[in-house]
């Protein structure tokens, strides 16, 4: 039987009412706080859907005065029994570290894989018509180039992912441009991704952009570009976002990578008529997600070096590759006549991130794209 409370003093009822005055005292400021930063006409809205509670509820959570020191308590206790980080990061071994996004694959992945190949075609259709080349670039996963650094093995179900998603697009006509076997070739000499981020390193980013030239001869100018190093810079990297135990427990984990910086010119490029009154035509453009976008890798900057052309970009963060697609496609570079060629830098994670049924052509969840 358990215990049972017959009766309670004054002096708990008294208590009782004192904490939840205290409480309400405490918590007058973050609703005044969070009244004026809402629109009154979204917040009757909100207010009627039942968002506006949960929206007011994250609000408070991140204001309360022990959130830190408990996150920060369960995160060390949840590492030192199980040497784990929060959700949205796997460890490995020697201070490599991935992110889930590799390792949710979703039941219905072949369905999965065709609704996005269809959605590919879509647009190499779409630029067709506007007499433009796709060059698809899927750049492989992380989890899979550095296998040998994790400590739990992929869902088997993505084993040959990289080769099914580039077969079933070539099946139906589309240019893939396949970085998975120069990776594989220069793993072991050469870090192509950063141990703590989800991106890859700017060596990584240069061999892409090499193979894209050596894939596509067509496309290499005489504009002589150089890439130059010019400094090197700390990054903590995003998937240590996920680590928020104390640094104490691995402070190898929490050291900082440098990485080399790199700035691309053209040394042969003057003041001229061209570049006072009108921009060259550029005949390449770039569209990708962050791996593009992010200046620490300079992808932007060794794709001009190795293809020794100009190009224009059109790359998003943390929103995924369909989204910098549309993007291009609803601006005026769609029918701008001088772009030729559109190359579409694809990380192959978004094949198991975006999900069959999304609204829109980018999935609706937390990117690190």
């Amino acid at each position: 039987m358990f215990p049972v409370m017959n009766s309670a003093s004054k002096i708990n009822g008294i208590a009782f009412c004192v904490m939840l005055g205290l409480m309400f005292l405490y918590s007058l400021p973050a609703v005044v706080d969070f009244s004026k930063t809402q629109n009154s006409a979204q917040s009757l809205e909100l207010f009627l859907d039942g968002k506006l509670l949960r929206k007011f509820e994250q609000s408070y959570d991140k204001g309360i005065f022990i959130r830190d020191p408990s996150v920060k308590l369960w995160a060390s206790t949840q590492y030192l029994l199980f040497k784990e980080g929060a959700r949205g990061v796997i460890m490995g071994e020697s201070g490599w570290l991935y992110t889930n996004q590799e390792y949710l694959v979703p039941n219905d992945l072949r369905h999965n894989l065709d609704n996005q190949v269809d959605k590919i075609a879509a647009v190499q259709a779409l630029l067709k018509q506007h007499n433009k080349q796709l060059i698809l670039m899927p750049i492989p996963m992380k989890v899979d180039i550095y296998a040998a650094h994790t400590r739990y093995a992929p869902d088997p179900r993505a084993n040959g992912l990289y080769d099914q998603f580039s077969e079933a697009l070539q099946a139906r006509d589309v240019r893939v441009n396949n970085l998975r076997e120069a990776f594989v070739a220069q793993h072991q000499t050469t870090e192509l991704f950063l141990k703590t981020d989800t991106h890859w390193s700017p060596a990584g980013a240069q061999l892409a952009a090499r193979e894209v030239a050596r894939q596509n001869p067509q496309l290499v100018g005489d504009q002589p570009y150089v890439s130059t190093l010019v400094e090197e810079k700390a990054v903590k990297g995003d998937l240590m976002n996920y680590l928020q135990f104390d640094p104490r427990l691995a402070p190898d984990l929490f050291v900082p990578i440098q990485i080399p910086l790199y700035e691309t010119t053209n040394p042969a490029q003057q003041v001229s008529e061209d570049n006072l009154f009108g921009e060259k035509a550029q005949h390449i453009a770039l569209v990708g997600s962050s791996y593009s976008k992010i200046d620490d890798w300079n992808f932007v900057g060794f794709l001009k070096e190795a293809l020794q052309n100009d190009l224009v970009t059109v790359a998003v963060e943390a929103r995924g590759p369909f989204q910098a697609m549309d993007d291009f496609t609803r601006s005026d570079l769609l029918s701008n006549p001088d772009i030729q060629t559109v190359i579409w830098e694809f990380p192959l994670r978004t094949v198991l991130a975006q999900r069959a049924g999304d609204k829109s052509w980018q999935a609706a969840q937390p990117q690190t794209f």
